[in-house]
């Protein structure tokens, strides 16, 4: 299985969150695991953000600060080129998505074929990759591909 995870999925890998459990069966279970480059300054922001809120600890922040860099390399990583730029940009739109979920959306949709799962905590997000999915197989189907 190819696990695209967006940063609500990617977050709760590195400290306790309640999807946390399910965030790691599914890293465990894939084969490849892929992102947007934006997830790495997203999670930090998140992280950053828990630590403010006393959500966590100064040492687990720290603690999880190092699991990104340490785990980053695991990742294959959708680069935000202008074909991306373009294509979140029409997600946006098209979907009414924030900026980032637009780029999100747009990367998982980049990679998508059989055996890929996109793994989200925002249900808009995935409701958005699930019509940008059908909208290309349908347009595959009346290409002849």
């Amino acid at each position: 299985m190819i696990l695209y995870l967006d940063t609500s999925a990617f977050v709760p890998t590195l400290i306790e969150e309640p999807t946390s459990q399910l965030c790691g069966r599914l890293w465990d279970g894939a084969d490849r695991l892929v992102t947007a480059r934006l997830t790495y300054v997203e999670a930090a922001a998140a992280l950053a953000m828990a630590e403010r809120l006393d959500r966590i600890s100064s040492e687990i922040h720290a603690d999880a600060v190092g699991r990104l860099t340490e785990i980053w390399s695991e990742f294959d990583v959708v680069e935000f080129d202008e074909q991306l730029m373009v294509m979140a940009a029409e997600a946006a739109h098209r979907h009414r998505l924030r900026g980032y979920d637009a780029v999100h959306c747009a990367a998982a949709s980049r990679i998508a074929g059989d055996g890929v799962v996109a793994a989200s905590g925002d249900g808009r997000l995935l409701d958005a990759w699930w019509s940008e999915e059908n909208r290309r197989c349908r347009h595959e189907c009346r290409a002849g591909g």
